[in-house]
């Protein structure tokens, strides 16, 4: 298969619906994932963390024709329940979620690997990166059930 056959649009996702969580930016693997999944007719929604990267978020879902953006701290419980009813006011299903979401503080991953852990750093590392995953899951499964439905969690090297 040529590099460019992934490009193609066509009818493998058309009337699929995915939720992408976690693109930072063009390089991400996320935005990867989105690209995919879109060329090959999937609609999508996009979530961001904060104000701060909704324009971002915004202009990368308006690429994928799209303009459901939805805030998301994943740290909290009652902001992914709420990222669910937002989305279930525009979708009456979810056929895909994509987790590619991580976070550790700064302090915790800079210089020697020894020298930044704690025990909080590490406690927040993994509920940002890890626990979201079932917690999101959890949430999404009303929107999911009764479909051929996946999710999706990335990981790397690190983990």
């Amino acid at each position: 298969m040529a590099d460019n056959d992934f490009a193609k649009p066509g009818p493998l996702m058309a009337g699929k619906r995915g939720l992408i969580m976690g693109v930072a930016n063009e390089r991400s693997i996320a935005w990867g994932i989105a690209r995919l999944l879109a060329s090959h007719g999937a609609e999508l929604a996009f979530t961001y963390q904060t104000e701060r990267f909704e324009d971002r978020i915004k202009k990368f879902a308006a690429e994928f024709g799209s303009d459901i953006t939805i805030p998301v701290d994943v740290s909290s419980d009652e902001q992914i329940e709420n990222l669910f009813v937002e989305l279930a006011k525009r979708w009456d299903g979810l056929d895909g979620l994509v987790h590619s979401i991580a976070y550790a503080p700064t302090e915790a991953i800079e210089g020697d690997f020894l020298n930044g852990i704690s025990r909080d750093a590490f406690r927040i590392a993994h509920e940002i990166s890890s626990y979201s995953y079932p917690a999101l899951v959890k949430a999404a499964r009303p929107m999911m059930q009764g479909r051929k439905s996946s999710a999706l969690a990335l990981s790397y090297l690190g983990a």
